[in-house]
């Protein structure tokens, strides 16, 4: 799809780190997502003949029916448009059928539609889970109608509000029902409104603070990208010891956290630099839930790597050293998790602050 290689560029700059086992792919190529609903079913066709005509892209109707668009057919002009009225001709489901037949128009005649028109047919489509943004091209004669995106899934309203900023803006998490090499890990796309959290991740690091309270061993399981460190055993420890807390739920809500910081900071500020905005995501999941959120800072301390998750954890330990005036702390990074968490809390929110002045 002709968003691909951006989309891709935002997801291994701003994407949460992965934490299934080392190497471990949560789905394989092609296969479906966590989305209940199968690309061959109505909407999933639906679906991929709307890709087909306004991306001129078979990739998805190819996946119903191999073969469907042959490389033969791609050669001639117009074949997307033969295909895809073929495809109305054929459908029984007249509600779908008007609708498609619709689109086809819209595709076909673009000025005969306004803003507020294509607005309708993005509210209609949600649902029958097909989430996409049409665009304008004005620099061109005929302005034509082209998709900014379309994703075959849900969008959910993200209900959580963020520990340390306001936002207006409703922000959704995306479900897709099918498999996207862009979804394959959490991250604040760059759609304006828009996170995704990859529930196997979420239900991965679950399954390691369940197995370390009850006593037990991780195994090869990775904690947010790391081996499990004594310092991470002891963070979730402390933070899950009075046993009335919901695991999952609370690693949901710290990936939401990381993700909706990412957004708001780059809808708000334009700002996309990697380190403050890993610093900034890890201030706030710190204030939220200081040691849960202190797990993930000892995750990124043991990235074999030098990247912008680590440097962001390693500045905030300067912070802590020279704020709290104790010094050993910088060499000796396992002292900061016997602060209190009033204490982090109070320098995750000054730290935060100080970083989000420079973005003014």
């Amino acid at each position: 799809m002709k968003f691909t290689h951006i989309i891709l560029f935002f997801l291994l700059t701003f994407s949460f780190p992965f934490s299934v086992t080392a190497g471990m792919h949560p789905y394989g190529p092609g296969e479906p997502s966590m989305g209940s609903a199968n690309i061959k079913n109505f909407n999933g066709k639906f679906y991929a003949y709307i890709v087909l005509l306004y991306n001129e892209n078979p990739h998805f109707v190819n996946l119903i029916q191999k073969g469907a668009i042959p490389l033969k057919m791609m050669a001639r002009e117009g074949f997307h448009i033969s295909a895809y009225r073929n495809y109305v001709t054929s459908l029984q489901n007249q509600r779908i059928k008007l609708m498609a037949s619709s689109l086809m128009r819209l595709y076909l005649e673009p000025t005969k539609y306004t803003k507020k028109d294509l607005l309708r047919f993005e509210h209609t489509l949600n649902r029958y889970n097909i989430i996409l943004k049409f665009s304008r091209d004005k620099s061109r004669i005929e302005n034509r109608i082209s998709l900014d995106y379309c994703i075959y899934g849900k969008k959910i309203p993200i209900t959580i509000r963020h520990p340390l900023m306001q936002n207006r803006e409703k922000i959704y998490n995306i479900q897709p029902f099918i498999y996207y090499d862009e979804f394959s890990t959490s991250n604040s796309t760059f759609y304006f409104n828009m996170i995704y959290i990859n529930m196997d991740e979420v239900k991965n690091d679950s399954i390691i603070a369940r197995r370390i309270i009850r006593g037990g061993n991780p195994g090869p399981l990775f904690f947010v990208g790391s081996r499990v460190t004594e310092d991470i055993r002891f963070c979730l420890k402390k933070f899950f010891a009075p046993g009335n807390k919901n695991i999952q739920k609370e690693i949901w809500e710290m990936f939401v956290i990381h993700e909706l910081t990412h957004k708001i900071i780059n809808n708000r500020y334009d700002h996309y630099d990697q380190v403050s905005g890993e610093e900034l995501s890890l201030m706030s999941t710190i204030y939220s839930k200081p040691y849960l959120g202190l797990s993930v800072l000892y995750s990124y301390l043991n990235y074999n790597s030098i990247n912008p998750h680590r440097i962001a954890a390693q500045n905030f330990i300067r912070f802590v050293a020279e704020k709290t005036k104790q010094k050993t702390i910088e060499k000796k990074p396992s002292q900061l998790k016997y602060l209190s968490e009033v204490t982090l809390k109070n320098l995750a929110r000054e730290y935060f602050s100080n970083i989000v002045k420079t973005l003014r």
